[in-house]
């Protein structure tokens, strides 16, 4: 008896739906993402972003944010607040200090200026820090030269002694700046390498008459490039021929690593250091003070111990300690 033939299997032609369901899925699913990344708030999502970074970042606990330290309150490891002396930390993490310091110094400068002691300089306060521009007038430099005049270091002893009184572990940044004049012969072949000489002859004053820790500084030259007023007349050209001395924010600290240094010194080291810059300030205090007349000596408030440090250290106690 023949077997019965099997009946073929019978082909399924629809099988092309599965995958052309897929396809249109995962297209309605790419234009949905679309649509709702374009109805975002960006200014929501900025503060999102931003409230997610200082939840996970511990740079923003060190930089003293405003739930920390302006409430008053300090969140210091302690390891690390026992290997720094406590004006050093103050410094160091707390942002409130910082922005205190900084508008300080900038009014003191502005009073300085009215009186005529600081005579073409001035301060500002921007993104990069505390600003202090001294503005040549061949005060500072004669013309093509990177020689500091007397007058320079005058001006020089007066604005360090404002920074150093305040900042002993920030960042410091000197930048040059010149006119468009070309330079014709002389020891320097173009405003760059005047502008970076006159730069460093800054910095190297500084070091050695405040004792800053030289990893802390840095000298820049900008030569014309970077001019604060366009224009060829005398007005703009002298504007134009400056240094700008930048107190770094701290909050930029991360990107140099060099006050690691402070922190790598045992207390006796860090004490010792700032008290060599308290001592030289207080030379400069008493130096000032013989210079007043008698009678203006008699009648002013001004001691020689070293007043404007008392205020500080009381200013640096009130910011550490909790409400």
């Amino acid at each position: 008896m023949a077997r019965k033939k099997k009946p073929e299997d019978h082909e399924n032609l629809e099988r092309w739906l599965v995958s052309y369901a897929d396809f249109m899925t995962l297209l309605f699913a790419t234009f949905v993402v679309l649509y709702a990344l374009s109805q975002i708030n960006v200014n929501e999502f900025k503060k999102i972003e931003e409230s997610i970074r200082k939840a996970f970042s511990v740079q923003s606990i060190l930089d003293g944010g405003s739930g920390v330290i302006t409430s008053g309150k300090t969140m210091i490891d302690a390891q690390a607040a026992d290997s720094v002396i406590d004006s050093l930390m103050m410094e160091f993490i707390s942002q409130k200090y910082e922005q205190e310091s900084y508008e300080q110094i900038k009014k003191e400068v502005e009073n300085l200026n009215k009186s005529g002691e600081l005579s073409g300089v001035t301060a500002k306060i921007d993104e990069r820090g505390l600003v202090i521009v001294v503005s040549d007038k061949d005060l500072l430099f004669k013309s093509g030269s990177a020689e500091l005049t007397p007058e320079a270091k005058n001006i020089l002893e007066k604005v360090g002694k404002l920074i150093v009184e305040k900042f002993a572990m920030h960042i410091i940044k000197v930048e040059g700046h010149t006119d468009n004049i070309p330079i014709s012969g002389g020891k320097y072949p173009s405003n760059w390498e005047l502008s970076s000489a006159r730069a460093s002859a800054i910095v190297r004053f500084l070091i050695d008459r405040f004792k800053i820790l030289p990893n802390l500084m840095a000298a820049v030259g900008y030569a014309e490039t970077r001019p604060a007023e366009k224009g060829t007349d005398a007005s703009a050209l002298a504007k134009n021929r400056r240094v700008e001395i930048v107190v770094q924010r701290n909050q930029f600290k991360n990107l140099d690593h060099y006050q690691n240094l402070y922190l790598k010194m045992d207390k006796m080291e860090q004490q010792r250091r700032r008290n060599e810059q308290i001592r030289i300030i207080k030379e400069i205090d008493n130096r000032e003070f013989e210079s007043l007349g008698e009678d203006v000596r008699n009648n002013t408030l001004l001691e020689t111990t070293g007043t404007s440090f008392l205020e500080e250290s009381k200013r640096l106690q009130e910011l550490s300690t909790p409400d």
